[in-house]
C-alpha cells in the first residue's frame, strides 16, 4: 500500500505556491519591455500592465507633411514592446502552471495507486454482500414461479 498523502506537506506546498503566485503577479506588473519601429528610429517602452512609459522618436522621421509614417512607426514600436511583454508573461506563467500540473499529476497517481492497492471487497462501513445461495422455492426476481 502506498504511503498516505502527507497533508501537512501538501498544505505547506500550497502555501508556497500561493506566495509564488503573488510574487509572480507583482513581478509581471513591474516588468518592462522595449520595442522598436523603423529600425530603431522609434522606441517604445511598456510595463507589464501594458502602460506606455517611454516613447523616443528620432527627429529625422518627423515630417509635418507625412504624419501617417510617424504614426505607423509608433504603432510598430508599441506593438513590438507589447508582444515582448506577452511572450515573457506566457513563459513565466507557463513555468508556474507546469509546476501545478506536476503536483496534480502526482496526487492523481498517488490516488490511483491507492485504489489499485486497496483490498478487494466492500468499502469500509458498507454491508457485506450475501454469499448464501438463492432460495429455490422463492419467486424469481421477475415475479414468475420457481423452476
Amino acid at each position: 500500500m502506498p504511503d498516505p498523502i502527507d497533508l501537512a506537506a501538501l498544505t505547506d506546498r500550497m502555501r508556497h505556491i500561493q506566495g509564488h503566485l503573488s510574487g509572480l503577479g507583482e513581478s509581471l506588473s513591474a516588468d518592462q519591455a522595449t520595442g522598436h519601429g523603423g529600425g530603431g528610429l522609434v522606441t517604445a517602452t511598456v510595463t507589464g500592465e501594458g502602460r506606455l512609459t517611454s516613447l523616443r522618436i528620432d527627429p529625422s522621421v518627423i515630417d509635418p507633411d507625412d504624419p501617417e509614417t510617424l504614426a505607423g512607426l509608433v504603432i510598430q514600436a508599441v506593438d513590438a514592446a507589447q508582444l515582448s511583454i506577452q511572450e515573457r508573461h506566457s513563459e513565466r506563467v507557463g513555468q508556474f502552471t507546469e509546476g501545478l500540473t506536476n503536483l496534480a499529476v502526482g496526487l492523481r497517481e498517488h490516488t490511483e495507486q491507492s485504489r489499485r492497492n486497496r483490498p478487494a471487497g466492500p468499502a469500509p462501513g458498507s454491508p457485506a454482500p450475501s454469499t448464501a445461495a438463492p432460495d429455490a422455492s422463492a419467486p424469481s426476481q421477475d415475479g414468475s414461479a420457481p423452476r
